[in-house]
């Protein structure tokens, strides 16, 4: 008796065992068709992305370096073709290479935006080579940092104006009947953070950024209903050499202690507002509060660009890192020119 006992209590725990074992495998072989399923899921949404861009035809403006050769980059890798535009003959080459070794074609024209034969000479080629025009990136600007009571800032406003909006207005008028005739096409305008909210030191700056804003809504409201999409995009300090040759203690205050928005991050909320239809987009995130107050009341707006002069508040806000502006230029120039001397070991030994 005892040992029948002793016996089913045996053949019990083999049981409880088989099924554990069972129980555990069929759990495992769940997750991992799970897994499989999430794999093919992503895949098919990155085959997705890549089809949406295949083949289309971005032209980015100011595409020579910083955000403008990020986003040919960012685009370059989704299958699009690209042109890429701006002064620098050298720069564009070279940019030009970064995105044929993606993979993707292209086609830099050096040209100026403040000239009206530039700009035609542009559109003109770029419709002979790829025949139409799906994405326009405005990116091509400049900006000063100076006082209002400074006596160049007058002249400050006219040249910023000049290469910032009214090159942007002239591309983006040649452009239009193109898109129009093919009753689809987007509109990328690159603004700022200045274009909603001035800060001191930095005028002439925000009245041409706000005039990107405003030219960029009123297109967005004129073109409703014919399947021509207008983005604007709102980026906060950026890590580009833009303000590189301005000194720490001479930059707009609240950019002193701010750490800077990387160009590739501005590059992917591009693509992706092209992606989404997104008709603003503002970043960092933490921006967004700076807008709000501003919107809310201009002493609120004025309390904020004041507070985030202070590098704990700044910290506080997700504005600051702990790394300025300047240290991250110099690191990134550093890195970049070891890459490049890299590159050139690599080339030499083969």
């Amino acid at each position: 008796m005892k040992h029948n006992q002793v016996h089913a209590q045996h053949m019990t725990r083999i049981a409880y065992r088989s099924t554990n074992r069972q129980a555990i495998a069929q759990l495992m072989s769940t997750s991992s068709k799970k897994g499989e399923k999430e794999m093919k899921r992503s895949k098919k949404g990155e085959k997705e992305m890549k089809r949406h861009f295949e083949n289309k035809v971005v032209l980015v403006t100011g595409a020579s370096r910083g955000i403008g050769r990020d986003v040919a980059l960012a685009f370059a890798r989704e299958g699009a073709r690209l042109i890429l535009a701006a002064r620098s003959a050298d720069q564009l080459a070279q940019v030009q290479e970064e995105v044929r070794a993606l993979g993707a074609d292209a086609l830099s024209v050096p040209t100026d935006v403040t000239s009206t034969a530039a700009v035609k000479s542009l559109v003109d080629t770029v419709m002979d080579r790829f025949g139409r025009i799906d994405v326009l990136v405005n990116n091509a600007g400049i900006g000063k940092v100076g006082d209002v009571a400074s006596p160049e800032f007058a002249d400050n406003v006219r040249q910023t104006l000049q290469a910032s909006l009214f090159g942007m207005i002239d591309v983006t008028q040649r452009v239009l009947p193109i898109l129009r005739q093919q009753r689809s096409g987007t509109i990328v305008n690159m603004s700022s953070v200045m274009g909603r909210k001035a800060f001191a030191r930095f005028g002439s700056y925000a009245i041409v950024m706000h005039g990107v804003s405003a030219f960029s809504d009123a297109l967005r409201q004129e073109l409703a209903g014919n399947n021509i999409r207008v983005s604007v995009i709102h980026p906060a300090l950026t890590a580009t050499d833009f303000l590189i040759d301005v000194d720490a203690a001479e930059l707009p205050p609240p950019f002193r202690h701010m750490t800077p928005v990387s160009s590739e991050e501005v590059a992917r909320s591009v693509v992706a507002a092209v992606r989404r239809g997104t008709r603003r987009v503002v970043l960092p995130r933490p921006a967004n509060f700076l807008l709000l107050g501003e919107a809310l009341s201009p002493r609120i707006g004025d309390l904020i660009a004041s507070a985030l002069t202070r590098r704990p508040i700044a910290r506080l806000v997700g504005m600051s890192r702990g790394t300025t502006y300047h240290d991250t230029i110099v690191s990134r120039h550093g890195s970049r020119q070891r890459n490049r001397a890299l590159a050139t070991t690599q080339t030499s030994v083969k």
